[in-house]
């Protein structure tokens, strides 16, 4: 096809198809998918709400929401790196009242070894994770967490191994509650 540059239209640079003289702009779908990840991306990580990403990104709040549902429904696989005294640090955070992202992290190296959504950190949820995070090799030499029950009731039923809770700050209405369970020598 041969083209000619014709000037621009909303922002885009526009063609003409010197044969039939049809007048187009080009749509890059990588870029306009990574564009919209941005959205995605304030959403989960600055916890911006649907109407203020709407106001800035010029999208209403229902088609954002058809946006990261697709994100969602499509998480990115993880690979596990099973290794020798992994201090993991395991949290939730909610979206909203129905949506809870628990991460299992390698906190010594810095990566995540397992993510589950969920609509709350149930014991049996978490109970599956630290299960399957074993037998693919992760050898779990501490946990971190903020001492959710259903996660205390999971560390004790699967990492037998593991020391019983020891806080490390004074427990406020200011400060979280955070946990650490150690190996047993």
């Amino acid at each position: 096809m041969d083209v000619i540059g014709w000037g621009i239209q909303n922002g885009k640079h526009r063609y003409r198809c010197k044969s039939c003289r049809i007048l187009f702009t080009r749509i890059n779908k990588g870029v306009t998918q990574s564009n919209r990840f941005v959205w995605f991306r304030k959403w989960i990580l600055q916890k911006q709400t649907l109407e203020t990403i709407s106001a800035n990104s010029g999208y209403s709040t229902r088609t954002l929401k058809r946006f990261f549902h697709e994100y969602l429904s499509s998480p990115p696989k993880l690979s596990v790196y099973p290794s020798e005294k992994v201090n993991l640090l395991i949290d939730g955070t909610y979206f909203g009242k129905d949506l809870c992202l628990i991460v299992y992290r390698d906190n010594t190296i810095k990566f995540t070894q397992l993510y589950r959504l969920s609509n709350g950190e149930k014991y049996v949820e978490m109970k599956e994770d630290l299960e399957n995070l074993l037998v693919l090799g992760v050898q779990i030499e501490s946990i971190t967490c903020d001492g959710h029950p259903s996660l205390l009731k999971a560390i004790n039923k699967v990492c037998k191994d593991i020391q019983l809770p020891r806080c490390i700050y004074p427990h406020s209405a200011n400060l979280p509650h955070l946990v650490i369970f150690k190996a047993k020598k």
